[in-house]
């Protein structure tokens, strides 16, 4: 008898240990994590299938298509390299558009060469890329002189560059899409189109 009271004795006495021990890990604070910063509550990380990715992250564009000088009346061609960036919630881009009757690697007469940054606004979700973009340029114009067509004089003047891009996102980070441009100086005046392809550096990891 006395054997069985001793082993009911410890058995309750254990149990009180464990049952003090689980319910002390129970009232234990969470751990403590990190506050979010309002531009990461703005711009959060989300999931698509395996991998993780940033929104309103940075993005580059490689850009060609057509376009019309509208003071010289000419078609032209176009190719343009541009990268945007997000500061905290504001977004800005830099880049460099080339226009002309042919395309660069030809050595036309007659071009237009602009090195452009400016500010603008973006909308982005899962599968496309809204962004408008305005800004001052630093334009180089070749014109041609009317009695010698052979001989260009070169000009350098500051001007202005807007463009609209609208993107389709086949991967979040890249995709396909058409901008409308303007570029626009003292001496060629120039509007048009481009096809353009976007990569952005929105992986972060995969999940």
């Amino acid at each position: 008898m006395k054997k069985i009271i001793s082993a009911y004795i410890v058995t309750c006495l254990l149990f009180c240990f464990f049952n003090n021990n689980l319910f002390s890990q129970e009232q234990t604070p969470p751990r403590t994590t990190r506050q979010l910063t309002k531009y990461e509550r703005m711009f959060p990380q989300i999931m698509y299938g395996d991998n993780i990715y940033q929104k309103g992250s940075n993005w580059f564009n490689i850009g060609f298509g057509k376009g019309y000088c509208t003071n010289y009346k000419k078609e032209n061609v176009n190719l343009s390299l541009t990268y945007h960036h997000r500061y905290k919630a504001l977004f800005f881009r830099g880049g460099w558009h080339f226009s002309g009757p042919v395309i660069f690697l030809k050595r036309p007469m007659e071009q237009l060469n602009d090195f452009h940054i400016g500010g603008g606004i973006r909308f982005e979700d899962r599968w496309y890329n809204f962004a408008f973009f305005i800004g001052p340029s630093f334009a180089s114009t070749w014109i041609p002189k009317e009695d010698n067509p052979n001989i260009t004089t070169i000009y350098a003047q500051l001007g202005a560059h807007t463009e609209l891009q609208f993107t389709f996102k086949y991967f979040y980070d890249m995709g396909i899409g058409t901008s409308l441009y303007g570029s626009f100086n003292k001496r060629y005046q120039v509007v048009g189109i481009q096809l353009h392809f976007y990569f952005s550096n929105a992986f972060v990891r995969k999940y």
